[in-house]
């Protein structure tokens, strides 16, 4: 029997409480152009820009879906992923086939090629921001960063696929990769593997709270969950441990309440004052690719769910 795979974009209106209001967007009953997504983000507007796999990259501001693609705009790739808006609201889009990197400050587009970003190819995984406003582009051909106006390379002690980045500074960065994790402090790189540390698997995902709790994510199976690291002490939540629906986590967001969600392989999951609620959209097919919070009074979710 052929399996079959579609991607339906969930937009969730969770109430402090966690009280749920669903809502389903499909191609049937929508403007969208695209149901296979894999990357979102919410700006200051209130405007979701959803990464779809096929058809370039789409604005959905409340009412109307736009497609930007190849035709009418300079994301010329099909594949958006991933999309990330630093604290000046500039939205980034890395997209491929073919691969790019596109900034858009809310007039005006901006593309950048490999050379001006000290990359040799553009293959960026995750993106993110530090405290002093500094962006972090990662991926298969390293780490790199950009301060407004210059890209600088990062040197990584061993070339590793970043899957995930979490950095307070230049001075304090936290990359996921598929071998382990590593941690740049005082000056000095520090390799974190199964093998020498309390690391669970392999990397999917990383949150760097205000106190210095690392939030690790992982990629599942058998172990795997997620991992909190403060001064040096684990503490690991996994589906024999806890209430967590799953343990591949691709995603950690953090509301402005300081509850985390996560996106997992079945279901979304809040962690909230040490306890976690599952929530479940559909009898099966309930993967979470990618979740971006829109902290308003209601509380607005956005969830990429894959049903198989």
């Amino acid at each position: 029997m052929r399996k079959t795979l579609s991607t339906i974009l969930i937009i969730l209106f969770i109430q402090f409480s966690f009280g749920q209001n669903i809502e389903h967007f499909t191609k049937e009953n929508s403007e969208l152009t695209d149901d296979d997504f894999w990357g979102i983000a919410v700006d200051k507007d209130g405007n979701k820009w959803l990464g779809s796999a096929k058809s370039g990259l789409i604005k959905f501001d409340g009412e109307k879906f736009t497609t930007l693609d190849a035709n009418n705009s300079v994301i010329k790739g099909k594949y958006i992923s991933p999309i990330f808006i630093d604290s000046k609201d500039n939205i980034w889009v890395s997209f491929s086939q073919p691969n790019g990197l596109a900034k858009f400050d809310g007039k005006d587009w901006t593309t950048y090629s490999s050379s001006e970003i000290k990359l040799s190819k553009i293959s960026i995984i995750d993106i993110t921001e530090d405290e002093n406003g500094i962006i972090y582009f990662g991926g298969s051909n390293g780490l790199t960063s950009f301060n407004g106006t210059e890209w600088k390379k990062i040197k990584l002690p061993k070339s590793v696929t970043i899957r995930a980045l979490a950095v307070k500074s230049d001075k304090e960065i936290y990359v996921g990769h598929n071998s382990g994790l590593l941690i740049y402090k005082n000056t000095k790189w520090e390799s974190l593997t199964t093998e020498n540390s309390e690391l669970q698997q392999y990397v999917r995902a990383l949150r760097l709270y205000d106190d210095n709790e690392l939030y690790i994510g992982y990629g599942g199976n058998l172990t795997g969950g997620y991992s909190i690291l403060k001064n040096d002490k684990w503490n690991h939540v996994n589906k024999d441990n806890s209430d967590l629906s799953n343990n591949m986590v691709r995603d950690i967001e953090i509301d402005e309440n300081g509850n985390y969600w996560m996106a997992t392989n079945d279901g979304l999951n809040i962690v909230t004052n040490d306890k976690i609620q599952p929530i479940f959209f559909r009898q099966r097919g309930n993967a979470i690719m990618d979740i971006a919070i829109e902290n308003n009074l209601r509380g607005l979710l956005q969830v990429m769910d894959c049903l198989k």
